[in-house]
């Protein structure tokens, strides 16, 4: 094999070994939801319509972590608050005798002052 020959299959070979490993991951940190009771049917219905409603927390927590050494490794890993925190903070606001129980009177109330809870 001449010289040339040789260092095209050199040049090849390192190309086809080289390479990055990537890897992603996107993570859910959540808690367990508050355990609550509605007085009614229509207390269950104006509760969820108004969470519904509810704008995103404004301190919702997410960090990013990346590792990287170029051309051979990443690492990415994104957490993110989960939703059972912003039901838990609904329920806290909504239940204002915190008997574990939401009343359709409540429930109105909560519905009717919804932007003071954040």
């Amino acid at each position: 094999m001449t010289k040339t020959v040789r260092l095209v299959l050199a040049a090849v070979g390192a190309a086809a070994l080289s390479g990055c490993i990537t890897h992603e991951s996107t993570v859910v940190r959540d808690v367990d939801r508050a355990p609550v009771q509605f007085e009614n049917d229509a207390a269950a219905r104006i509760f969820y319509e108004t969470l519904s409603k509810m704008p995103a927390p404004r301190d919702r927590a997410e960090s990013t972590t990346t590792i990287d050494i170029p051309v051979v490794f990443e690492h990415k890993r994104h957490v993110v608050t989960g939703p059972n925190t912003a039901f838990n903070r609904a329920v806290a606001a909504c239940d204002t005798n915190k008997d574990g129980k939401i009343t359709e009177q409540e429930a109105t109330i909560f519905s009717e002052h919804v932007d003071q809870v954040q």
